[in-house]
């Protein structure tokens, strides 16, 4: 089976680079995959069925005609997996039932599995403490403790506190904190992924796209009539 991930950014390619080996074992061997970041995630074009502007290189303003494009590929091996943040859209289930939606408006649909960051990236590494303090022994353990596990909450601003050098005012100070901040979380994706422990980790929406990567690579011969949609998960998966 081979997976061509869609992301927001470079810290969740970076990240992914090191959690996808965790879950399916060594790339190649024998599934394999490639990790598309994006610059930012952007919205969805009102008109999905248009064709994006290039100027726009945001994942949401391009997934229609990604999907569309994935959806000719000859080869049956190949599932498209996006991956985006909740951040702070207020209804989960509404949001990726837009994402799914996106597939009417492909003449042929691609094997695809949508899932969600609740409510960004960093929660994945707070679902693995020991990685967290492994990776930056100096982290304040009450900043760890007043985070509540796949929360929208702002969670990067709080692993800030908890583990950069005078917290997120230190960070964020200067006019070129933004890309500052972007460096930073790229860093942290390093760092911490390799420590963590893709078994044990606490947060759901981990755990839900661990699962589902291992469902489809467990079914690597399905052709796409026999995807079907669990409206619970929003997740295609084979029967």
């Amino acid at each position: 089976m081979h997976f061509e991930i869609l992301v927001e950014g470079t810290s969740d390619k970076t990240a992914l680079w090191t959690l996808m080996k965790k879950i399916l074992g060594e790339r190649g061997d024998p599934h394999t995959w490639s990790i598309r970041n994006h610059r930012g995630v952007g919205e969805i074009p009102e008109d999905p069925s248009r064709k994006p502007n290039p100027k726009d290189q945001t994942l949401l303003h391009n997934l229609p005609s990604k999907l569309r494009a994935y959806g000719e590929e000859e080869r049956h091996d190949i599932v498209v997996v996006v991956l985006v943040d909740l951040d702070d859209r207020p209804d989960c289930i509404a949001f990726k039932k837009e994402l799914t939606t996106l597939l009417e408006h492909c003449p042929k649909k691609p094997k695809s599995l949508f899932r969600l960051v609740v409510e960004e990236l960093e929660a994945w590494y707070f679902g693995d403490r020991i990685a967290i303090l492994n990776s930056y022994p100096r982290a304040r353990i009450d900043e760890l403790d007043n985070y509540v596990q796949d929360s929208q909450c702002g969670t990067w601003e709080h692993l800030a506190e908890a583990i950069y050098p005078g917290g997120l005012k230190k960070l964020t100070r200067g006019k070129k904190s933004n890309s500052y901040v972007l460096a930073q979380k790229i860093e942290w994706a390093a760092k911490i992924s390799p420590a963590m422990d893709v078994e044990n980790n606490l947060s759901p929406s981990f755990q839900c796209f661990r699962d589902g990567i291992r469902t489809l690579a467990a079914h690597p011969s399905a052709p796409r009539n026999q995807i079907k949609t669990n409206t619970v998960e929003m997740v295609e998966i084979p029967e």
